[in-house]
């Protein structure tokens, strides 16, 4: 297990920012195709899917902050052979804060 890091490139591979855009690339998204990452015909609820998946396994790999945490669960219904998978991400912040508190 590795220490937990705080650098979004950890959980994204190539990501970048330049002060005002911040790149992802699809192939940084595991499961993500170009096809469901196109801005015009993609698709947003498979973009989340996935990007939630990536941001899970990284947190499960390493050392859990202790500031934030996300959990996933998978419900199988064996009748319709469909799963329902369900993400719970939670944060700690400062009463009248929208940032979220220092590791240290």
């Amino acid at each position: 297990m590795g220490a937990y890091s705080k650098v979004p490139s950890d959980y994204f591979a190539s990501w970048s920012e330049d002060s005002t855009n911040i790149t992802v690339p699809i192939a940084s998204i595991s499961g993500l195709t170009a096809a469901e990452a196109d801005g015009t015909t993609g698709d947003i609820a498979e973009i989340l899917f996935d990007l939630l998946n990536q941001v899970y396994d990284t947190y499960k790999a390493n050392t859990a902050p202790t500031k934030w945490s996300i959990f996933r669960s998978t419900w199988v219904d064996e009748l319709t052979n469909k799963n329902t998978v369900s993400f719970v991400i939670s944060f700690i912040t400062t009463v009248g804060s929208q940032t979220v508190d220092d590791e240290a």
